[in-house]
């Protein structure tokens, strides 16, 4: 969240100042975070598959970073491909956690797990913004002013998955206060 807030507050500034395009900044934010979700939800896997597909994803960003920015995009274009295929990824991740919970023999409370907030907030961010991303660059050339008012429901979502990242924390705070 620190990074998130660090780099939309610097990009909030370049733009406000006209310094120039803040793709860069973007791209490299993304190519940050969804490994950094990724490595997330790897500590929460048992299973050696599900392991197997986070590490492959992982490795498939570290090549997809120098394809878009060296071959295909440059550094000053959006990547939305990139954008649009971790989407997939952490719908695709925060499922296969929701079929672990389900599939736990103790039978807890979901609601009740740290973790169920967070995937459940990236699920749900995700799966809502994931159209948007993916045809972000034709929209900036076509209806600049249909992308502005879709950031408006974008910023929504991102409220949404602060909070239940929020209510995740709450729930680990309680855990531990009741353990001591």
């Amino acid at each position: 969240m620190i990074v998130t807030f660090l780099n939309e507050s610097m990009c909030f500034y370049i733009k406000n100042k006209h310094l120039g395009n803040t793709y860069i900044f973007y791209n490299f934010y993304y190519y940050f975070r969804f490994p950094i979700i990724g490595w997330m939800f790897l500590n929460v896997f048992f299973n050696k598959i599900q392991k197997v597909i986070i590490y492959l994803f992982l490795l498939f960003s570290f090549v997809l970073f120098f394809v878009d920015n060296f071959y295909l995009y440059g550094f000053y274009s959006l990547h939305s491909n990139y954008q649009l295929l971790g989407g997939i990824f952490i719908i695709i991740i925060s499922l296969i956690h929701f079929y672990n919970i389900l599939k736990n023999t103790e039978k807890n409370n979901p609601l009740t797990t740290p973790f169920f907030w967070v995937a459940t907030g990236f699920f749900f961010y995700f799966l809502c913004t994931l159209p948007f991303f993916g045809i972000l660059n034709f929209l900036l050339k076509k209806d600049i002013i249909f992308v502005g008012a879709y950031l408006i429901i974008i910023k929504s979502f991102s409220i949404l998955l602060y909070s239940s990242i929020g209510i995740d924390f709450y729930i680990q705070w309680k855990y531990q206060k009741s353990e001591n």
